[in-house]
């Protein structure tokens, strides 16, 4: 590929993006969204949000992990109890996740 169909490639892809995000911009701004598209839009962050984390838990170098991981799932499990425990605290979870890793992964060291 040239250097110049590779700027062609950026150029279209970013006038895309900006389409697509215009495009709600310019239908929705003088009126209202229906219920429908606006909750199915409040679901889209946590989605993609549960998306990232889960394959950082279950992908390493590229493939599923298996078993490998157990800490990362164990970790993710407790962070899960605490996040469906404690609605809408986020830091609780958090460093109930990030303690619960380390520690996992402390124990996986002692037992190795």
């Amino acid at each position: 590929m040239s250097t110049l169909q590779s700027w062609g490639v950026v150029l279209a892809l970013g006038l895309g993006t900006f389409l697509i995000r215009y495009s709600f911009i310019g239908l929705f701004a003088n009126r209202d969204m229906p219920a429908w598209l606006s909750h199915g839009l409040k679901l889209v962050v946590p989605a993609i949000f549960a998306a990232i984390v889960a394959s950082g838990v279950g992908i390493s170098a590229g493939q599923f992990g298996g078993w490998a991981l157990w800490p990362k799932y164990g970790a993710a499990a407790m962070a899960l109890a605490v996040a469906l425990r404690c609605k809408g605290n986020i830091l609780m979870t958090v460093i109930t996740g990030m303690a619960a890793l380390h520690a996992l992964l402390a124990l996986q060291r002692w037992l190795a």
